[in-house]
């Protein structure tokens, strides 16, 4: 399954010369960790939000393999193929670990039963003991974890990450950036991290960079 941009580009003013980029052609397949790297206002949130089906571009199309992903429907293309791991981790802060990832199976229809949930968590780094803490008992590290799992969970192909590690310590970073690294390499997903940090970057198969309006692979 390839996930690639037909000259796509984004605006937020009604002048399509005021853009954040434009024309951008990129593919990503599976079996690869992405990195779009890029600082702060370059565009690359934006980017990250076009792909994972959650705005749509001014100009250009998304594919899915040879299915523009506007007119299968954004709606479907989320439930059933991208998954979104946020930097500010978006766990339900009252339930916990597991209740996230069994509410995340309940809301895309996916079933997952105990022992596959926990075989995840421990794939993961996260022990038997903690899964039925509240997330908010959990460290920062460990709740992106349980992200990861969420997102795992539902069987998506397609695994996007925004700014993954931007409030974690270099050696947890470290360990996440390996859980992505696995993910892609021996599940077989396609993976792309949105990123700031160069070294996050360096640990990636490919990486694109967003600047001054031009995507470059460097």
């Amino acid at each position: 399954m390839t996930l690639r941009t037909q000259d796509l580009g984004y605006w937020y003013t009604n002048n399509p010369d005021d853009y954040l980029f434009k024309e951008v052609n990129l593919t990503f397949e599976k079996g690869k960790v992405y990195a779009i790297l890029g600082q702060s206002g370059s565009g690359k949130t934006t980017f990250l939000s076009l792909l994972a089906g959650l705005n749509t571009p001014k100009r250009g199309k998304i594919f899915l393999d040879d299915a523009d992903i506007a007119k299968a429907g954004l709606n479907n293309y989320r439930r059933n193929s991208v998954s979104t791991i946020f930097q500010s981790y978006n766990l339900i802060t009252y339930m916990t670990a597991r209740q996230n990832v069994q509410t995340a199976l309940e809301i895309s229809g996916r079933k997952g039963d105990r022992k596959h949930i926990e075989t995840l968590f421990e794939s993961v780094g996260i022990s038997n003991e903690l899964i039925d803490k509240p997330v908010l008992q959990l460290s920062g590290g460990q709740q992106q974890r349980v992200e990861i799992v969420r997102a795992l969970a539902t069987g998506h192909d397609v695994i996007i990450a925004d700014e993954p590690t931007g409030n974690l310590d270099e050696e947890t970073t470290q360990g996440i950036v390996k859980i992505f690294k696995a993910i892609a390499h021996e599940q077989n997903k396609t993976v792309i991290i949105v990123t700031h940090e160069a070294a996050v970057a360096q640990e990636t198969d490919i990486t694109f960079e967003l600047k001054k309006k031009v995507f470059t692979q460097v």
